[in-house]
């Protein structure tokens, strides 16, 4: 089986304490329709729970990719980037149909533990890998294939 690099798209709501899924959801349908017009495909990840959170974005190595660390974790840059950016440009889209709601919802790439946050929808690969490697200069040897990046999308609630 060749080796495959996934990245994890979740929806969750900033404020844990009075979740809103329908908000939640009603972001998840809209940032997933983006992704999906520019060319991803997005996968629901049965979770147990109710509402469908969470989706996966896979990518197959190639061959001899996974043996490069600094390789792997420029291909993580390279889905998660696009991605990240596509989801940051929805949210802004919703921030400027609604002027007296709160800042937009954050979306943050977490690789091996390591976060940034993302607000800027052209954000490059390069960019995106330079962010986290400032962060953790030591991030290329943590990788491998089997990490799973994770993109995090916050969703606020909107002010009344």
């Amino acid at each position: 089986m060749a080796d495959q690099l996934t990245v994890q798209i979740e929806f969750c709501d900033a404020d844990a304490t009075q979740p809103d899924p329908v908000r939640v959801a009603a972001l998840a349908d809209a940032a997933l329709a983006t992704l999906r017009a520019q060319g991803f495909v997005p996968q629901p990840v049965y979770t147990g729970a109710m509402g469908g959170d969470l989706y996966e974005v896979v990518r197959q190595l190639a061959e001899g990719a996974a043996a490069n660390k600094d390789v792997v974790l420029a291909l993580i840059t390279g889905v998660a980037a696009p991605i990240a950016g596509a989801l940051a440009a929805r949210l802004g889209q919703r921030a400027a149909a609604k002027p007296a709601a709160p800042a937009p919802a954050a979306v943050v790439v977490i690789v091996e533990g390591v976060q940034v946050a993302v607000r800027e929808p052209e954000i490059t690969p390069d960019e995106l890998l330079q962010r986290l490697l400032a962060t953790d200069p030591a991030l290329a040897s943590k990788v491998s294939p089997a990490t799973r990046a994770v993109v995090r999308v916050y969703t606020k609630a909107d002010s009344r």
